[in-house]
């Protein structure tokens, strides 16, 4: 068996049958590990993909509470039953998503809005029964009166212009002001549909790995093959004679050194290749850093100026838009925008070595970012409070300091109402103690977790919701009083919530 004749056969199919026993069995547990992995996959990205629903069913039932508030606190025109009756015409009008829209019922089971009901306004709507018999109406309200801050309940409803019933998801929130049940709900059969797809994309993609895993099991086996057959070749060729394989070797040597030239100049080549690719991405990672911090400093002035002009919607809608207003909306707006054109100037500037400081009152400074973030803070219900008891001039550069307020008491107005804080409030304190100018600002909201503190003022670090936050601000902060301003930012919790104080030479 083994004979001087069968020695290349067994050096060729030993290898083979190796290779094959491993890629049978290592193809077999990859794909049962991946069917059992799309199975895990599929169950978690349809509870994922509820949870994401059910969030948007409660932000946009948020937002319907959200504006009756600011127009209630804000209403000193109309009387209780027209800026009710305001209101709730606004409600009908909203739509999201393929089937979404907002209904309202009072607690004494009166339909008070409804965009697809409109011959039933105004009536006694506690005998209302879905596809299953259910007295809905009666369900809706009965439950969200014990759980007043939210419940998600299912029925069973016909979608706009279908005759079928289809399987509802809702959400229902009290408005205890105006004893309003507020509601909303998406259709089981959209989730569902979404989810499937999501599904299906998954198991493309598993369906992909599996194939590729497949293919180069099977190109190894043919690799290894051939290989070996080579392999056995040259073996018969040294048991046939040496002086044929010596001959070899030195055409195969003679052919390298004719080659390797060619082969230095090709790597030096790529090479620098790759010191201009990896120089490139050094260039484009610096701007991206440059535009996360300019969007972080944007967002805010954004967000005031999206709601001047909900409001000049809402006050055309209703007719209420007068040029008092218009002109009153303009000039703060005309504000915001300077504002942000500002901080282009300004993080334009961040990274040059000659930018020039200028003389300003630090209690300038600060009123300019009161004035850009108040607006946002009595929305809330949030108290400012302040005690200027100096107001000092200091050299440095005005508008990045007035961002660092900014940046302050954005965060403690994030704070409070991520927690909703009873009585929220900020506070704004300056002082002026050996030749230092004090500045601090703190919050009630319950300050930051001892865990968190080491890292508070690292880049991209934040506690925050990924939409809503870049880690960004307090380092740039920072980067801002210590680095440019040669001051000191500093962060302690107090009883009540956080404390940043920051301290500059006069």
């Amino acid at each position: 068996m083994f004979s001087e004749k069968n020695i290349p056969k067994l050096i060729i199919l030993t290898p083979i049958a190796t290779v094959i026993l491993i890629a049978f069995f290592t193809i077999y547990f990859f794909v049962k590990t991946q069917y059992d992995y799309f199975e895990e996959e599929s169950i978690l990205v349809e509870k994922e993909y509820i949870i994401k629903q059910k969030e948007l069913l409660k932000k946009e039932v948020d937002y319907i509470v959200n504006y009756i508030e600011h127009h209630v606190k804000r209403n000193k025109t109309l009387n209780n039953e027209e800026l009710k009756k305001e209101i709730l015409k606004y409600t009908e009008t909203i739509r999201y998503g393929k089937h979404g829209y907002i209904w309202i019922h009072d607690t004494n089971y009166y339909l008070r809005a409804h965009p697809f009901r409109q011959e039933s306004l105004g009536s006694y709507d506690i005998d209302l029964k879905d596809a299953m018999g259910t007295l809905i109406t009666k369900q809706f309200i009965d439950e969200t009166i014990k759980n007043p801050s939210g419940k998600f309940i299912e029925y069973y409803w016909q979608k706009p212009a279908e005759l079928h019933f289809s399987k509802k998801l809702g959400f229902f929130r009290l408005y205890e002001k105006y004893n309003w049940v507020i509601g909303t709900g998406l259709y089981m059969d959209d989730i569902q549909k979404s989810i499937f797809e999501n599904k299906k994309l998954l198991e493309k993609r598993i369906n992909r790995y599996i194939r590729l895993v497949v293919i180069i099991s099977f190109l190894v086996v043919l690799f290894i093959g051939f290989i070996s057959f080579l392999m056995s070749k040259k073996i018969t060729a040294v048991f046939k004679t040496y002086q044929d394989n010596v001959k070899k070797k030195e055409l195969l040597l003679e052919d390298l050194n004719k080659n390797l030239e060619l082969k230095v100049q090709k790597a030096i080549k790529e090479e620098k290749k790759k010191d201009r690719a990896m120089f490139h991405q050094s260039r484009l990672a610096r701007m991206g850093v440059m535009l996360s911090m300019i969007a972080h400093q944007w967002r805010q002035p954004l967000s005031e100026v999206s709601g001047i002009l909900m409001e000049m919607e809402t006050a055309n809608k209703f007719k209420k838009l007068d040029d008092k207003m218009i002109k009153e909306s303009i000039k703060d707006s005309n504000k915001l925008i300077s504002f942000m054109s500002n901080t282009i100037d300004d993080f334009r500037n961040f990274f040059k070595p000659d930018k020039e400081k200028v003389e300003f009152h630090v209690e300038d400074a600060c009123n300019e970012a009161v004035t850009l973030v108040s607006a946002s803070i009595k929305n809330f219900g949030i108290t400012l409070k302040k005690d200027i008891k100096v107001s000092p001039i200091i050299r440095g550069y005005k508008r990045e300091f007035a961002q660092v307020m900014l940046n302050l008491m954005s965060n403690a107005k994030d704070a409070l109402v991520q927690r909703d804080i009873k009585e929220p409030y900020i506070k704004l304190c300056l002082d002026y103690k050996d030749d230092k100018v004090i500045i601090t600002v703190e919050d009630n909201a319950g300050g930051i977790k001892e865990a968190y503190i080491p890292n508070i003022f690292d880049p991209y670090f934040t506690t925050k919701e990924s939409l809503k936050g870049t880690g960004l601000g307090l380092y740039m902060s920072k980067m801002i009083i210590e680095k440019n301003m040669g001051g000191e930012l500093s962060f302690e919790n107090t009883k009540q919530g956080a404390l940043f104080t920051v301290v500059l030479k006069v």
